[in-house]
């Protein structure tokens, strides 16, 4: 397997390449590509956050605790007193890291549902779905976000296969082949759940094709 290193590292220079391009083919602006870059690279090492002690757990799940900590005072900032929000800010914290935490690692397996195709595109539509639903970013923007979030993790995905190659040995190794999956008998539970979220989000996000009729008129 690739190390968070290399993950990230690549994951890094691909979104700045993509960002450039979409730059360059006037999608986004500089502020944009600059929010796209960030999540093709975080989405580079999102796959890794069902190893229990790796750096992207634990990078995600304290963005995860300061966003919900954000949200609580900024969405209530004009109903309650800023004292009793931060004191709820901070128990949200506490609560992703001591609860949420140590029960997503006690119920995920490394190499489980998490390094799968349908993870990737599940991460891409939710991606569209807060982005549009929530967010009210533009069609594009968010749909291009989706896109980024989805070829960050699906690059996690090829990397770990690559890594998985003993390129002077000329054989596999035993983790070969358990990235990029798109069933497993063993998880089939999960691997439903997957596909039933993936249609559930892709029917529940406001005007899909919209993204890809924007995408057609450049062509």
């Amino acid at each position: 397997m690739a190390n968070f290193s290399v993950h990230i590292g690549v994951a890094g220079a691909l979104s700045l390449a993509a960002a450039g391009a979409c730059i360059q083919q006037g999608l986004v602006d500089h502020g944009e590509a600059t929010v796209l870059i960030a999540l093709g690279t975080v989405a580079g090492v999102l796959p890794d956050v069902d190893s229990d002690h790796s750096i992207s757990v634990r990078m995600v799940f304290g963005f995860l605790g300061f966003a919900l900590a954000a949200a609580i005072v900024f969405l209530f900032l004009d109903q309650q007193p800023l004292g009793w929000l931060l004191g709820w800010a901070a128990l949200a914290a506490v609560f992703m890291r001591h609860v949420v935490y140590p029960a997503f690692a006690h119920l995920t397996i490394h190499r489980g549902l998490f390094h799968s195709i349908p993870a990737a595109l599940l991460a891409g539509l939710a991606t569209a779905a807060l982005t549009l639903g929530a967010l009210h970013w533009p069609p594009m923007l968010s749909w291009l976000a989706a896109g980024f979030v989805s070829g960050g993790y699906l690059l996690h995905l090829v990397l770990d296969e690559l890594y998985s190659v003993n390129l002077a040995g000329h054989r596999l190794k035993s983790s070969f082949g358990s990235a990029m999956t798109l069933f497993s008998l063993r998880e089939w539970r999960g691997y439903l759940a997957l596909y039933l979220a993936l249609l559930l989000v892709w029917f529940w996000i406001p005007h899909p094709p919209i993204a890809f009729g924007l995408l057609a008129s450049l062509g």
